[in-house]
C-alpha cells in the first residue's frame, strides 16, 4: 500500500481550532482512505478503534518524515489540538466498550467463544462500524419526540441484546442499521458493500420506500410541476447550506435531511414550501397510504432475525411515545 501526502507546512493555528475541521486533516484522511479503499468521515474516525490508531500513526509519520511541518510558533497548540482529538476519541469509544462487553458475554460466552477467537473480533469490528455508521449517519436528525434519532436504532438494538432470547450479531447489526436505507436511500450501496447481502437486504425489507413511488401515473402528472418546483425549492436551500455553512463539513448536498432544509429557509422560501405542501398533500396521503399497505404486507418475507427486529422497533417507538 502507497501513501502519497502532499507537503503541508502549518504555520498558524488558534487555540480552539477543531483539527478534524482542518484543511490539512481532510488532506490526511483522504489519503488514509485511498490508501486503505474506504471513506471514513471524520466522525466515523474517531469511533474506529483500529483505524484510528492507524490514521494517527500515519500522521506521526508524516510529522517524522517532514510530510507535515508544525512551526515553532504553532507547535504548542498543535499538540493541544491533537490531544483534544485522542480525548474525543476515547469519550466516544467508551460508549462502545459496554456493549462490546455485553455483547461477549451475551452472545459468544454461552456458546464458550470468546474474544479471543479471531472470527468473534472480525464480527464485533462490524459491529462497531454499523454502530459507528448510524451514529454519523443521524448525528443532526431528531425524533418527532426531540430524542436524537440515533437513540432509536440504539434502543432497538437494546431490546434486542437485553429483552430478546437467543440474541446473535447478525440480529443486533440489522437493529443498528433498519432505519439508515429509509433515511438515506443513497446509502443502500454502501450498506451491502460493507456488511454483505444478508444484512442489505433485510435492511432493504424493513426500510419503507419513498412515497413517492406509489405514486400512479395520473396523479404523478396531476401533481408533477409541484414536485418539481419542490425540488427546485430544496436545491436553492442545499446550496446555501453547503456554501454559507462549510464548518458543518457536508459531504453531499444530496444526503442533507429535509428537516434541516426546512428549518434553513428564510420567510418567502417558507411561503412557498407551505403553498408546495399543501398542493401534493392528497397525492402524498394516498400514495403513502399504498406504501404502507405493501410494507406491512412483505413482512412475512422477513427471517426471524428481521421479525424481532420489526418488532422491537414497535416496543421502542411505543415506549418512546413516536
Amino acid at each position: 500500500m502507497k501513501i502519497t501526502i502532499p507537503k503541508i507546512t502549518i504555520k498558524k493555528l488558534p487555540e480552539d481550532i477543531i483539527i478534524e475541521n482542518t484543511p490539512t486533516f481532510k488532506i490526511i484522511l483522504d489519503a488514509f482512505n485511498e490508501a486503505f479503499g474506504i471513506h471514513l468521515s471524520p466522525e466515523e474516525l474517531l469511533y474506529s478503534r483500529s483505524s484510528f490508531h492507524a490514521f494517527m500513526h500515519l500522521v506521526e509519520t508524516c510529522e517524522i518524515k517532514r510530510y507535515l511541518i508544525i512551526s515553532e510558533a504553532c507547535e504548542d497548540d498543535y499538540i493541544r489540538s491533537k490531544k483534544r482529538l485522542r480525548d474525543k476519541y476515547t469519550e466516544n469509544l467508551r460508549s462502545l466498550e459496554r456493549y462490546y462487553d455485553e455483547i461477549i458475554r451475551t452472545v459468544y460466552r454461552p456458546r464458550e467463544f470468546s474474544k479471543k477467537d479471531k472470527w468473534v473480533r472480525d464480527e464485533m469490528d462490524h459491529f462497531e462500524q454499523a454502530y459507528t455508521f448510524t451514529k454519523a449517519s443521524f448525528q443532526k436528525d431528531k425524533r418527532e419526540s426531540g430524542e436524537r434519532t440515533f437513540e432509536h436504532p440504539k434502543g432497538v438494538m437494546e431490546i434486542i441484546l437485553r429483552e430478546f432470547p437467543n440474541p446473535n450479531i447478525k440480529k443486533i447489526i440489522l437493529a443498528l442499521l433498519h432505519d439508515v436505507q429509509e433515511t438515506f436511500p443513497e446509502y443502500a450501496d454502501v450498506v451491502r458493500k460493507f456488511y454483505g447481502n444478508y444484512i442489505a437486504d433485510g435492511v432493504n425489507e424493513l426500510s419503507k420506500k419513498d412515497w413517492r413511488i406509489y405514486l400512479t401515473e395520473a396523479e404523478r402528472q396531476q401533481c408533477g410541476e409541484d414536485l418539481e418546483q419542490q425540488n427546485i425549492l430544496f436545491n436553492e436551500v442545499r446550496k446555501f447550506l453547503v456554501s454559507e455553512h462549510a464548518e458543518r463539513a457536508f459531504t453531499s448536498a444530496d444526503k442533507i435531511l429535509e428537516t434541516e432544509i426546512v428549518a434553513a429557509m428564510d420567510e418567502g422560501q417558507l411561503q412557498r414550501y407551505r403553498i408546495i405542501e399543501k398542493n401534493i398533500k392528497p397525492y402524498m396521503k394516498r400514495a403513502k397510504e399504498r406504501r404502507d399497505n405493501d410494507y406491512f404486507g412483505h413482512l412475512d418475507t422477513l427471517d426471524d432475525n428481521g421479525l424481532d427486529v420489526k418488532l422491537a422497533d414497535r416496543i421502542h417507538n411505543l415506549r418512546d411515545n413516536s
